[in-house]
């Protein structure tokens, strides 16, 4: 059943039927229209029916009576339908004028862009006339199609974008009196689309004055919008007045950097870049004078003007300055969304964020990498490190304007950007470390390049460091999300430690036996005994919470970081008993080996047995003495491994003093385990009795 009345229902049927039958069909009958009188018109061409002239002739009558018809039906009080009869008669001027310089050469350049100038002239008008956006749009690609269209592959710069400067003012003047924004974007795009153009086609170093003229002009056209549009009439600003700042400023200094560089004038580029800032400075200065309660416009300014500001620091200082300068930029959305409370700005930082680390990721961490870099590589003081970390204080510094301006967004914007923020920044932090590391190993391993034990050394020393790093950022991630109470960061330096306890079993463990290694003394037995330190830090603070944490967190995470430790514990003391008698057994095999390789072998056997035995003994007695059941299971469950090792190994393999020692230490140690259940039954028999 539904409550929509059999009227309504009627209503939106003839809503649907309005647009389908309307709308689109008059859009798709004047499509069709003109491609049916063209292929008409190319088969009478075809066919030698009508000749060159008259061609021409024919399409500008057929543009010229559509545009007529649309008059008529217009002052019979037809509204919608003239709009596209109109649009169908310029779009079919366009074309006659092309086809009579391009296909028969009738007319020359000249006449013809004359021709194509006055059609987008009455196409502006007759916008105007119609108040019909759509043909104001048509005009305008029509008008930035033209000097296309008309192309002699000759280069004419200044004719060039003095019409394109022109048709941007009329277009712009047209846009601001119909209030028509979207017109706005469509100008500034196809304009920076012919620029770039011309630029890859025709752009040769001795035009390098007058083409930053063009574009300082056009730059400047597009950054008087909002003053023209907004200040000087007393607009309250929208986002789609300010969004075209980003594409504009960012266009023109990328530009302009690029060619003063090539220029040869790369030490006025951090003046250039002040020049810019100074200038949003006097668009601030104006919109405050004179526009005081607009404040998204302000502000947007103010954005503006911190950005260059930071870029010309950036590039007088040598820093990667467009990853710096995109974070800055970020940032500033950021802020001017959250004070203004305009969303699409608050978005636009997020995306502009994105870019940021993208060209991080793509372009800072290539061309800073050690291997690229001439002379001594100095890690975490390399222009790698410093864009990394403006881009991780903007990232915090937009954390910290959500949580100061927070309340004027939603709870759930506010939330997902925070931990989005705090994620990045922290991932970005450890990439940008772990590669400035890894880099400086890699480096030194280069540099040895004729050593095989020094390069493994370096590689053995490299692994380390990483594993080291990835183990105290982590412990540090927990402690901060712990002390501060965020689920995901806690959740976060649980993932960098799996990954670091992963590592170092699968690339690190294979320097158990390193020739250079001493027992218990060594860089892959410090990464073990560091992380297992790690995670009993954690572990034990779990233990020891109560209030204030999440109890169903607390008792899975306890036990799961009990269980990894200890694994890692066994683990890299039993890679330690097996690589000190390896080594001995290289050596050994070195110098003729004989009886005493067979020796050290059941040595390494014995040792292995003893060291699970031991250990579970050890972790048995802890659990018992701490009431831990995940500790005596683990206990139960490694001296059962130790047992069938000796019972299945080592009785066949051992001689007779290895296998003595080896049962009698395991003996004890399983009496010992019986001697502590038993007791804990007679405490609780006592119990029972009292």
């Amino acid at each position: 059943m539904t409550d929509e009345s059999p009227a309504a229902a009627r209503g939106a049927r003839r809503d649907f039927e309005t647009i389908v039958g309307g709308s689109l069909a008059k859009w798709l009958g004047i499509v069709a229209g003109v491609l049916g009188v063209g292929f008409f018109l190319k088969y009478a061409f075809d066919s030698q029916w009508i000749g060159a002239r008259g061609r021409v002739l024919i399409g500008a009558a057929v543009g010229a009576g559509l545009i007529a018809l649309a008059e008529r039906l217009r002052r019979r009080g037809y509204r919608s339908y003239p709009n596209v009869l109109t649009g169908g008669g310029i779009l079919i001027l366009y074309l006659s004028v092309y086809a009579a310089r391009v296909f028969y050469e009738l007319v020359g350049l000249t006449p013809a862009f004359a021709l194509m100038a006055a059609v987008t002239t009455a196409a502006v008008l007759l916008s105007v006339r119609y108040d019909a956006i759509a043909v104001a749009v048509l005009a305008l690609l029509g008008g930035f199609a033209t000097p296309v269209l008309l192309s002699t592959s000759v280069d004419n710069q200044i004719g060039l974008f003095t019409y394109v400067f022109a048709l941007d003012a009329g277009v712009l003047a047209l846009a601001y009196f119909k209030r028509w924004r979207a017109l706005n974007h469509i100008s500034f795009w196809l304009t920076a689309l012919t620029f770039l153009g011309w630029l890859v086609s025709f752009y040769e170093p001795w035009k390098l004055w007058r083409t930053l003229f063009f574009l300082t002009l056009f730059f400047l056209v597009f950054s008087a919008l909002a003053l023209v549009h907004n200040v000087l009439a007393r607009r309250p600003a929208r986002w789609a007045d300010v969004s075209l700042f980003i594409p504009n400023a960012t266009l023109y200094f990328a530009a302009s950097y690029a060619l003063l560089d090539e220029g040869g004038y790369g030490r006025a580029l951090g003046a250039f870049a002040l020049v810019v800032s100074s200038f949003y400075v006097l668009l601030f200065y104006a919109a405050r004078t004179r526009h005081r309660e607009d404040r998204l416009l302000a502000l947007s300014y103010v954005g503006a003007a911190v950005t260059f500001f930071t870029l010309a620091v950036s590039i007088q200082l040598d820093l990667q300055w467009v990853t710096t300068g995109w974070a800055v930029e970020a940032l500033m959305l950021t802020w001017v969304g959250l004070r203004a409370e305009e969303r699409g700005a608050r978005y636009a930082g997020v995306a502009v964020f994105a870019v940021a680390g993208l060209h991080w990721l793509v372009v800072d961490a290539v061309e800073f990498a050690a291997y690229r870099t001439p002379g001594a590589f100095v890690p975490f003081l390399n222009g790698r490190a410093a864009s990394a970390a403006a881009l991780v204080a903007a990232l915090f510094g937009a954390t910290w304007l959500y949580r100061r301006e927070g309340r004027k967004v939603e709870p759930a914007e506010r939330d997902a950007l925070s931990v989005l923020f705090v994620l990045a920044a922290a991932g970005l932090a450890l990439v940008a470390l772990s590669a400035d590391v890894n880099d400086y190993y890699l480096r030194a391993m280069r540099d040895a390049a004729g050593d095989a034990d020094a390069r493994a050394r370096l590689d053995n020393a490299r692994l380390f460091a990483l594993s080291a790093l990835w183990t105290l950022y982590g412990a540090g991630l927990w402690a901060a999300g712990y002390a501060r109470r965020v689920q995901f960061l806690r959740f976060a330096a649980f993932a960098l430690l799996g990954v670091t306890a992963l590592k170092l079993v699968v690339i690190d463990a294979a320097y158990f036996d390193a020739a250079w290694h001493r027992a218990l003394a060594n860089q892959t037995f410090a990464a073990f005994a560091l992380l297992v330190f790690a995670l009993w830090y954690v572990a034990r603070t779990y233990a020891r919470a109560r209030a204030g944490t999440d109890e169903r967190e607390r008792r899975a995470a306890f036990p799961a970081l009990t269980v990894v430790g200890n694994l890692l514990a066994v683990t890299a003391l039993s890679l330690e008993a097996v690589g000190y008698f390896d080594k001995q057994l290289a050596a050994a095999a070195g110098n003729g080996g004989g009886e005493g390789l067979r020796d050290l072998r059941l040595a390494a056997q014995l040792s292995l047995s003893l060291v699970w035995a031991v250990y579970g003994g050890a972790l048995l007695a802890l659990g018992h003495a701490r009431g831990l059941r995940v500790l005596r299971l683990m206990a139960l469950a490694l001296l059962g491994a130790a047992t069938v090792k000796v019972f299945f190994f080592d009785l066949s393999e051992l001689e007779r003093f290895y296998r003595i020692v080896s049962f009698i230490a395991l003996g004890a140690i399983l009496l010992g385990v019986s001697f502590l259940y038993q007791q804990q039954q007679q405490r609780a028999a006592r119990v029972e009795g009292d």
